[in-house]
């Protein structure tokens, strides 16, 4: 288990402009929200904290309390190897009350996240140990899968997918995936719909450290998924996977890799290569994201490394 360390180191946010042509991905002064109309609702994301030596979960769990978020979305890769993950449960009570939502990564179901040994008893221990609870009241909409939506504070539909236990997301996930986006759409009380995945998907420009990495099959599959997403009006896209920060587009859809929350960092550069965490700030103009850095010390990936399977 992680040494909690005694100080939060003080924020700083921003990031200047990133991912190619994209636009800068922060809005908002440095320690404040970026929303400045009243009403806002406040969502945390992050993913990526596996071999957290640099203590930067327990900072952005405390923070997550301190901005008064209604939730935290992670994207997966909570621990080095699945039977850890019970050190990143007892964590989690730093961040009580807030509700938590997981998406599965594959350092949940594979030792050291390329190791495929036991993935089926992998899947049921993180649903027992992580679904169906106070903090997190959900369970999988498919059977031996960590797949699921479900409706937030805001008017958000939040949908979690699996694309790591397979090459893509599978055929039954692809229809139930449709199913859900087109009643999530449909509901006059939804007013934002957000895709949290492990990998990011395929042709985005940035990285095949992607969905690309697993073959054709993962292709056509991340394909027929951002077509849903965007006949759904999917509003935002959200991934992690790769050990940095980056803001793209797909489609037309704002897409966000924040894979920054204590795995060792990538060597992408200081506009990249940062620890940190989103804030989604939901407000009557739309969804406001800022960026926040963490200003202790990074962890690096070693020289000749770069991410993991």
């Amino acid at each position: 288990m992680r040494l909690l360390p005694l100080l939060f180191a003080t924020l700083l946010a921003g990031c200047s402009r990133c991912g190619g042509s994209a636009a800068p991905a922060t809005d908002g002064a440095p320690g404040t929200s970026a929303a400045t109309d009243g009403g806002s609702v406040r969502f945390i994301v992050g993913g990526d904290s596996r071999d957290d030596k640099a203590h930067v979960l327990p900072w952005a769990f405390a923070e997550a309390k301190t901005r008064h978020a209604v939730a935290f979305l992670f994207l997966g890769d909570m621990e080095l190897s699945p039977e850890l993950d019970k050190s990143f449960a007892r964590e989690l009570s730093l961040l009580d009350p807030i509700p938590f939502y997981p998406v599965l990564g594959n350092h949940e179901v594979e030792q050291l996240g390329f190791v495929a040994a036991g993935r089926r008893e992998a899947e049921k221990t993180f649903a027992r140990r992580f679904l169906g609870t106070p903090r997190s009241p959900i369970r999988s909409a498919l059977p031996d899968r960590i797949v699921y939506s479900v409706d937030l504070p805001g008017g958000v539909h939040f949908v979690g997918l699996d694309n790591v236990t397979q090459h893509g997301f599978g055929h039954e996930q692809l229809v139930w995936l449709a199913a859900d986006l087109a009643r999530a759409h449909a509901e006059p009380t939804t007013r934002h719909i957000l895709v949290g995945m492990h990998k990011p998907l395929a042709h985005n420009g940035v990285t095949v450290h992607s969905m690309d990495h697993d073959g054709a099959q993962a292709v056509s599959d991340s394909e027929a998924a951002l077509k849903l997403f965007v006949e759904n009006h999917v509003e935002m896209i959200l991934a992690s996977h790769v050990h940095q920060f980056t803001r793209l587009e797909q489609n037309g859809i704002p897409t966000y890799i924040t894979g920054g929350l204590g795995a060792p960092l990538t060597h992408s550069g200081a506009d990249h290569a940062f620890h940190h965490f989103l804030v989604l700030d939901l407000t009557d103009s739309g969804i406001h994201v800022e960026v926040v850095r963490f200003s202790g010390t990074p962890s690096i990936e070693p020289e000749g490394e770069d991410d993991d399977d």
